[in-house]
C-alpha cells in the first residue's frame, strides 16, 4: 500500500545542503522496519516519502506519479533491486530519475558495481549516516535538476527547430509556428524565439499584402473578363429574335452547343466525373436556375429591351449579392464593400435616368421583367460559392449542367412546337447560335472560376463589366448610342468595381521561396 507523508523540516545545520522543498521520494523496500527508518530519516531532512513494499508495487507507483529519487532495496522477493533498475532505464519516462541502492549485500562491491551499470547514481548502506543520505540525495536531485532543465532546453530548441521547418515549408500563418509561451520567456532562448516570431510576422504580413494585391488583380482581370464575354450575350440575343428565333428553341441550342464543348474539354483533360445523388440534386437545381429560367429570362427580354439597357439592369445584381451575402454570412459585409457598391450604384442609377422613358407603358413593363435577371445572376452567385462540388473539374459542371438543361427543356419545346430548326447550310442564324452557345460557356466558365477565387461579392462585380461590354457591344453591333452623362456614369461603376475587394483568403500563406542554405553558397571561386 503506498503511503504519503507531510514533509517535516529537518532541524540539524551540520551540513549545509539544499534538498529543495518540493522533493518527492520514493522509498523501496520489503522489510517494514527498514522502509520506516528510511520513511522517516528522509521526512526529517525536509522532503516528501513515498513507500513500496516491492518492485511492482515501487514502478506501479513511478508510473502514476511524479518522482524526484527513488531509494531502493536490493534484496526483495520476485523483483528485485537489479529488475527494477533495469526497468526504469528501459523506460523513456523514468529513465531520468536517480536511483540510490540501499542495501546490506555482503558482496557489497560487486552489487555497486552491477547496480551502477544498470544505472544507479549512488550507494547507501543499511546502517547509512543521516548526514551521508542527507549528501547523496542532494547530490542526486541537483543531477536530476540539471537533468530537467537540460531536458527543457531541448523541447524548448525542438519546439523553435519545428517552427523554422514550418517557416521554411513556405505554407504558415503566425498561428502555426506555436512559439508564442515560448517567446515570452526572459532567457535567451525566449528572446531568440520571439526574434523569429517577429520576422515571421513581417514575412507573413508582407506575403500576405502580396497575394492579396495578386488576387485583387486577378480578380479584377477576370470580372473585366466575364463583363467582355457575357456583355455579348443581350446584343446575340436581340440580333437573333430578329431573324426569328424563339426563346426556348434559342436555349436548348444554345446549352446544347455550352455542353458539347465543356465536355469536350473535360473528356480531353480526362476530367469526366461519375457524380453522386446530392451532386445529382445540385445540378439538376443548378440547371433549372442558370440554365433555364436565367437563359429564358434574357432571351426573351432581349427581344424587347435594349441591349444597353438590358446591361444596365444586370448591374444591380451587386447590391443583391451583398444582401444575400451579409445575410447569410457567407462573406464579411466590411464598409469598404458597402461603400463601393453604393458607389456602383450611383453610376448605375446615374446610367438608368439617361434611358429611362416613363410615357412609354410597355417598355417599362419589360423592364421591369428585366429585374428578375439580376436576381437570377445574384442566387447563382452564392449557390456556386457556398454548394459548389468542389471536386469535379470546372468543366465538367457546366458541361453538366447546360447538358440537363437542355435535355428538360426538349420536352416543353416539342409539346409546344417551339424547336428552332438550324441546318444543314450555316447562315446567319445558324452562326449567331453557335456564338451564343459558346459565350454562354465560356461566360460560366469564367464566373465559375471567379467565384471560387474571390468570392460572390466580388464577383457581383463583374455586373459592372458586363454592363459597360453590353453597351459597347450594343453600339457596335446594333448602332445603340450613349450620351455623354453615360460615360461619366462607367467612371463612377469602375471606382464602385475597384473599391469592392475580393474576399479575405485564409491566413494561410504560400511563400515560393526557400530560406535554406543552397549547398553552393559557403564555396567561394
Amino acid at each position: 500500500m503506498l503511503d504519503t507523508a507531510a514533509p517535516v523540516r529537518h532541524k540539524s545545520h551540520e551540513v549545509d545542503v539544499d534538498l529543495g522543498s518540493a522533493a518527492n521520494i520514493l522509498v523501496v523496500d520489503d522489510n517494514p522496519i527498514n522502509r520506516k527508518k528510511l520513511r522517516l530519516a528522509v521526512k526529517k531532512l525536509g522532503l516528501v516519502a513515498d513507500v513500496a513494499k516491492d518492485g511492482a508495487q515501487a514502478l506501479e507507483a513511478l508510473r502514476e506519479r511524479p518522482y524526484d529519487a527513488v531509494l531502493l532495496d536490493i534484496v526483495m522477493p520476485e523483483m528485485d533491486g537489479f529488475d527494477v533498475l533495469d526497468a526504469l532505464k528501459s523506460n523513456p519516462q523514468l529513465r531520468d530519475i536517480p536511483v540510490i541502492v540501499v542495501s546490506a549485500l555482503d558482496d557489497q562491491t560487486e552489487s555497486v558495481v552491477r547496480a551502477i551499470e544498470l544505472g544507479a547514481e549512488d550507494f547507501l548502506p543499511k546502517d547509512f549516516d543521516p548526514i551521508l543520505l542527507k549528501a547523496r540525495l542532494s547530490t542526486s536531485l541537483t543531477k536530476k535538476k540539471f537533468r530537467d532543465q537540460e531536458l527543457e532546453y531541448y523541447q524548448r530548441v525542438a519546439q523553435l527547430t519545428t517552427a523554422a521547418e514550418v517557416l521554411e515549408s513556405g505554407r504558415f500563418s503566425p498561428q502555426n509556428l506555436e512559439i508564442d509561451e515560448l517567446a515570452e520567456r526572459p532567457d535567451p532562448l525566449g528572446r531568440l524565439a520571439a526574434v523569429f516570431r517577429g520576422m515571421a510576422q513581417e514575412i507573413y504580413e508582407r506575403e500576405l499584402r502580396l497575394k492579396r494585391t495578386v488576387q485583387l488583380l486577378q480578380g479584377s482581370f477576370l470580372v473585366i473578363a466575364v463583363g467582355l464575354v457575357w456583355g455579348l450575350t443581350p446584343a446575340l440575343s436581340r440580333m437573333t429574335s430578329g431573324i426569328g428565333s424563339n426563346p426556348l428553341g434559342l436555349a436548348i441550342w444554345a446549352n446544347g452547343i455550352a455542353a458539347v464543348f465543356c465536355f469536350s474539354i473535360a473528356a480531353y483533360r480526362r476530367k469526366l466525373p461519375r457524380l453522386k445523388m446530392h451532386e445529382w440534386l445540385f445540378f439538376i437545381y443548378w440547371a433549372v436556375l442558370a440554365g433555364i429560367l436565367q437563359r429564358l429570362t434574357t432571351y426573351w427580354v432581349a427581344a424587347h429591351v435594349e441591349a444597353s439597357m438590358l446591361s444596365l439592369i444586370v448591374t444591380l445584381q451587386g447590391f443583391m449579392v451583398f444582401g444575400f451575402a451579409a445575410f447569410t454570412k457567407l462573406e464579411k459585409a466590411t464598409p469598404r464593400r458597402l461603400f463601393g457598391l453604393t458607389v456602383g450604384l450611383v453610376g448605375v442609377g446615374i446610367l438608368l435616368s439617361t434611358r429611362f422613358d416613363v410615357a412609354n407603358a410597355a417598355q417599362n413593363t419589360w423592364l421591369l421583367l428585366a429585374l428578375l435577371l439580376p436576381l437570377l445572376f445574384a442566387i447563382e452567385a452564392i449557390v456556386l460559392a457556398g454548394r459548389r462540388p468542389v471536386r469535379i473539374d470546372t468543366f465538367a459542371s457546366v458541361g453538366i449542367m447546360m447538358a440537363l438543361s437542355a435535355l428538360m427543356l426538349a420536352p416543353v419545346a416539342y409539346a409546344t412546337g417551339d424547336f428552332l430548326s438550324l441546318g444543314p447550310t450555316i447562315g446567319r442564324m445558324e452562326i449567331l447560335v453557335a456564338l451564343i452557345g459558346l459565350v454562354g460557356a465560356s461566360s460560366l466558365l469564367l464566373a465559375f472560376h471567379l467565384i471560387a477565387t474571390a468570392g460572390a461579392v466580388f464577383y457581383s462585380q463583374s455586373a459592372y463589366a458586363m454592363t459597360l461590354a453590353g453597351i459597347v457591344w450594343g453600339m457596335l453591333l446594333l448602332d445603340e448610342q450613349l450620351s455623354f452623362m453615360a460615360w461619366i456614369a462607367f467612371a463612377v461603376i469602375l471606382v464602385g468595381m475597384y473599391l469592392v475587394e475580393p474576399k479575405p483568403s485564409d491566413d494561410e500563406v504560400v511563400i515560393n521561396r526557400s530560406f535554406a542554405k543552397s549547398s553552393g553558397s559557403g564555396s567561394h571561386h
